[in-house]
């Protein structure tokens, strides 16, 4: 079955499936950044990015200490400072002194160059990190045209210290919605990286083009890659054996097993039965869309670094593991 579709830049997809069951299941969808900040479809600047995001406040270095009961006074810390949200005088982290404060605008700011159209910004971690994400100038074309892709960056920092400004590769697979944060699997081609922020223009768009410069080499790489993985035949036996050593050993397993199988064969989202391309389309389906719990900023997170990235680039290094043998 051949899917055709295409995402608005709010994040929405507008899907033509050629099945009535996928189209169902497809436009019930909506990419996780569409609930955690939503935004107009039009281009705009970072700074207008986080004022339609929530994400325009500011943030202060301010004094930081703790109170001795007994004494019933406060002691200074001088070489840390908390980092306060200005307009709720809301601690969001602790830094040291000399921590340069950037605001989440002019964290993303050097985008700006390119001209790109931000199509979602939003706090995460109660505001302690904010994203953006721009829907990439680069196109991509995945194994012909038969399962559309788009490329998104995700561009992303912190309040709280826990990451610098940091700009993540997210191809959006169209078919079933599911956010395939694939790694390249070949060197100096990365799909996550950091971005030093500097003040002049010059050094701005110096960051920007080479932004441009590795998602194009990544989207040349992730064609590459689609199409090793379409043309490697996997029986169901290997398949359970990849799934049983990437999967942790939990009560369960073996019912995340059979449902990864299942789709793997017969879901119309996923598609490519029998082929390795299929199956990591139906971990990534599975950990996306089927397993219980989690929110919108879980799913996120977890497409980005967390368990659903890490299992599907073990399932992916497994299977070329194997060819590579």
């Amino acid at each position: 079955m051949t899917a055709k579709s295409s995402t608005l830049a709010s994040g929405e997809p507008e899907v033509d499936v050629t099945t009535s069951e996928a189209s169902t299941m497809v436009t019930q969808r909506v990419v996780p950044w569409m609930k955690l900040g939503r935004l107009v479809d039009e281009p705009m600047t970072a700074q207008e990015a986080a004022h339609q995001g929530g994400i325009d406040f500011t943030v202060s270095l301010r004094p930081a200490g703790f109170y001795d009961a007994d004494t019933r006074g406060w002691t200074r810390v001088g070489n840390r400072r908390f980092v306060v949200r200005d307009d709720t005088n809301t601690p969001l982290g602790v830094a040291s002194s000399g921590y340069p404060v950037l605001q989440y605008g002019d964290a993303f700011d050097f985008m700006n160059g390119v001209s790109p159209l931000f199509v979602a910004a939003g706090a995460l971690k109660g505001g302690r990190q904010g994203f953006m994400v721009v829907r990439a100038p680069e196109t991509i074309t995945v194994l012909d045209g038969e399962d559309p892709h788009e490329l998104f960056l995700v561009l992303r920092t912190s309040h709280d210290c826990s990451r610098a400004v940091e700009v993540s590769v997210m191809p959006l697979r169209h078919r079933c919605m599911n956010q395939l944060t694939l790694q390249s699997f070949a060197a100096n081609v990365p799909h996550r990286w950091s971005v030093t922020h500097n003040s002049s223009m010059q050094q701005k768009l110096q960051e920007a083009q080479l932004a441009l410069t590795r998602l194009g080499a990544y989207a040349k790489q992730f064609e590459t890659l689609t199409h090793r993985f379409v043309e490697l035949k996997v029986t169901e036996p290997r398949a359970r054996e990849v799934l049983e050593r990437v999967l942790p050993d939990k009560p369960r397993r073996d019912d995340q097993v059979d449902r990864i199988i299942q789709a793997w064969h017969s879901a119309p989202t996923v598609g490519f039965d029998g082929t390795g391309w299929g199956l990591i389309n139906a971990v990534s389906e599975d950990f996306e869309w089927t397993r219980g719990g989690g929110n919108a900023e879980s799913r996120f997170i977890g497409a980005l670094q967390g368990s659903t990235f890490k299992t599907v680039n073990r399932v992916a290094g497994q299977l070329l593991s194997r060819v590579s043998a």
